[in-house]
């Protein structure tokens, strides 16, 4: 409607407006303007599928992107290093990327920083990188977090790098956070090495476990399930 506007927060007064990806309410805009619907139309028995974030279905697909922009970056860069990566939900799917990477040689000691900051070059929303070996299961928190405490010293671990832009909807990316960001979205992004030194990899070997055969606990499931795949063909 031509010459109308109104605030985003008119119902709430609040200085809020929807929620955002990384969990909280981005900030009310002052001005928008205002469109006036006629009509809408549907095919018959229409199915709309919608997001109302944040949640895991709106920061899962939120970092498809990102997984796909690093892959392509580390890959081209050094080939075959990079195992696979996870735009962790817990970041948006934007702020936190998880890496899986594999030393194959001593000269491969030092390439996961290489990879972690090609990574942040890709994309420039990316905050934190958690580098892990390849026999962590990079979407099991639980081990991401296995890896971190046993696999990483603080003092020697951990690389920051600020004074770099990321994104405005990280309330922590502030003046008023800290007097040594110099605007909105401007973060100090940080690489936690969790991978072990190529000298120590013998020492790092996780415990085993044997391998067992499910079917005699479980014999009508895995019946079911011989007959439904032997229908399938």
């Amino acid at each position: 409607m031509p010459g109308v506007r109104v605030r985003e927060d008119q119902h709430t007064n609040s200085g809020h407006a929807m929620p955002e990806f990384p969990g909280y309410c981005g900030g009310a805009n002052p001005s928008l303007p205002v469109i006036k619907v006629k009509a809408v139309t549907m095919r018959n028995n229409a199915i709309l599928q919608t997001l109302v974030g944040p949640g895991e279905e709106h920061t899962t697909l939120a970092g498809l992107p990102t997984e796909a922009s690093i892959w392509n970056a580390v890959e081209a860069a050094i080939p075959g290093f990079l195992q696979n990566v996870y735009a962790h939900t817990a970041g948006g799917g934007k702020f936190l990327g998880i890496l899986q990477v594999k030393k194959r040689q001593p000269a491969d000691e030092g390439r996961q920083g290489q990879a972690a900051l090609l990574a942040l070059a890709t994309y420039s929303e990316l905050k934190n990188i958690i580098l892990v070996d390849e026999d962590v299961d990079i979407f099991d928190s639980d081990d991401i977090l296995w890896a971190m405490t046993t696999r990483m010293q603080g003092d020697v671990s951990i690389t920051t790098i600020p004074g770099i832009r990321g994104h405005q909807l990280d309330p922590s990316q502030t003046p008023e956070y800290s007097p040594s960001i110099r605007g909105n979205g401007i973060s100090c992004k940080t690489i936690f090495d969790c991978t072990v030194p190529w000298a120590l990899k013998s020492h790092f070997e996780r415990a085993p476990f044997a391998d067992v055969d499910p079917r005699p606990f479980a014999p009508e499931y895995f019946a079911r399930l011989e007959k439904n795949q032997g229908s399938a063909k």
